[in-house]
C-alpha cells in the first residue's frame, strides 16, 4: 500500500525564487515563486503575453534570469 504524502514530505524537483525577468522597461516576471515537487504534475496557462514561455525559457536556461 502507497503512503500518502503532503507536499512538504515529497522531495521539490524544481524550485523558482524571487525570479524576474525584464526586458529593457517591461517586467515580463516579477518576483516568481514557483516549486514542482516529486510525482507533480502542472499546467501552465494564462492569456498571450504574461510570461508562460519566458518562464518556461528561464527554467530551461535558454534565457539569462
Amino acid at each position: 500500500m502507497d503512503e500518502v504524502y503532503g507536499m512538504d514530505d515529497k522531495k521539490a524537483l524544481l524550485k523558482l525564487e524571487n525570479v524576474t525577468k525584464a526586458y529593457g522597461d517591461n517586467v515580463v516576471l516579477n518576483k516568481l515563486n514557483l516549486t514542482v515537487h516529486q510525482g507533480e504534475v502542472l499546467v501552465v496557462i494564462g492569456p498571450s503575453g504574461c510570461g508562460k514561455s519566458t518562464m518556461l525559457r528561464c527554467m530551461n536556461a535558454l534565457e539569462p534570469i
